[in-house]
This record gives C-alpha cells, structure tokens and sequence, in this order.
C-alpha cells in the first residue's frame, strides 16, 4: 500500500477504510435481504403488516428509500465541503439529491402531469454528476490519483449503485407493462409482490451503494484539493 502523509504529517489508514467499505456493502446486503424477505413472509402469510407493505410507499421499503437517497445527498454535501477541485460537480449532484429526497418524502410528483418527461433531465444529470465523481474528471491531479485501488473501489461503488438504480428505473416505468403482458398483473400474485421487492430492493441497495462511493471520496484520509497548497495526495 501506498501512503503519502498529510501536511500535518498524519498517515491515513487506508486498510481501515477498505474494512469500513466492505462492512458497508455487507450491511446493505443485509439490510435489502431482510427487508425482502420480510416483506414477502408478510405476502405469503396474509399477516397484513401495514408497515411490511410492499407496495406501500409509506411502508419498509419506501422508508429505507428515503433514508437511502437523503444519505446519499448529505454525501454529496460532504464531498462539496471537502473537495475543492471536484467542488462544482459535486455541489450541482448535491442539489440535485437533496431535491430528489425532499420529493422522494413528500411525493411531490404525483402533483405534476407528465412528472416524467420533468424529471428525467434531472435524474439524468445525477447520473452524469455521479459518473463524472467516479471518474475522477473534476480532479486536477487526476495523473496522480487515477490509478490507486482507492480511486477503482470507488468507481466499482458508483458505478454497481448506477447500475441497479438504473434497473429498479426500468422496473418503475416498464414493470406494469410487462407483467400485464404475461398475465401476471395481479398486485395478489407472488410474481406481481416478487417484482415489486426486486424493484425496492435494487433502489434501495443502489442508493447505499452510491452513499458508501462518496463517503469514500469524501470523509478524512481522501481529502483532495487540487496541486496547491503542499498537501500530499493519498493513495489509499
């Protein structure tokens, strides 16, 4: 492992964070399973559990939605605070999440006709913000922390996160259409719930994905902020 230290002379610990970053994608392992699994232990035994409700949006999943993406905006906050050179992008992402959570709790679509042709520009933006952090394109140094496994790992996080956002997506907009084509539209059916715990569980399970990528990029020990300064790049 490579280090170099801080102008204060502290050395990171970049085997903590590898540690802190694996213990993250297993409790969001954990967390989607259990949700899941809750949820359709309360289908397939009729125990009409308001709370264990999949398609509720006040229920399990939706909260753990919310709480997802209100994470992953305060990260987003936190990169801002923390890195100078990736501190436009990552101030637009900031915005764009922190609208997305809000409308996320107070459902604020369901007041706009059409709310899909609005806010695709917006989560397309996200995404772009997302990928561009990932890539490393804000970074100045970018020659310099490019290619350390820090940087990899953090592109794997966002990029793993994006992926499954971009399925549970797919499932929102395209998942009625398709199980009402193989006869399986019934909301009593076990296809039917199956769809929509997969559905939850992508979103929920790529949100900490993403909220774990930038909590990397941001918190100590990843701090970056250009070639000024004297302050040593980490290579974690």
């Amino acid at each position: 492992m490579t280090m170099a230290r801080s102008a204060f002379g502290h050395a990171p610990t970049g085997d903590r964070t590898d540690q802190l970053t694996k213990a993250g994608v297993v409790a969001t392992i954990l967390i989607v399973f259990a949700a899941s699994a809750a949820e359709l232990i309360d289908h397939g035994f009729d125990l009409k559990i308001q709370v264990l409700d999949s398609g509720s949006d006040g229920g399990l999943s939706g909260v753990l939605v919310d709480i997802a993406i209100a994470t992953a905006a305060a990260s987003a906050w936190l990169v801002t605070a923390r890195m100078r050179s990736a501190r436009p992008v990552a101030a637009i992402l900031a915005v764009l999440l922190t609208f997305l959570a809000v409308d996320q709790v107070l459902a604020l679509h369901t007041h706009i006709p059409h709310w899909l042709a609005f806010y695709l520009p917006l989560l397309l933006a996200s995404f772009a913000c997302l990928v561009a952090l990932a890539r490393g394109i804000p970074w100045p140094s970018r020659a310099d922390v490019g290619q350390h496994t820090g940087s990899a790992v953090i592109g794997r996080l966002i990029g793993g996160g994006l992926a499954l956002l971009v399925i549970s997506f797919l499932l929102h907009v395209f998942g009625e259409r398709l199980m009402a084509s193989l006869g399986l539209s019934n909301p009593a059916g076990w296809a039917y719930q199956v769809k929509v715990v997969i559905k939850h569980g992508t979103e929920v399970a790529g949100w900490l994905l993403i909220v774990l990528g930038l909590l990397r990029l941001g918190l100590p020990g990843r701090r970056h902020s250009g070639q000024d300064g004297g302050r040593a790049v980490v290579r974690a």
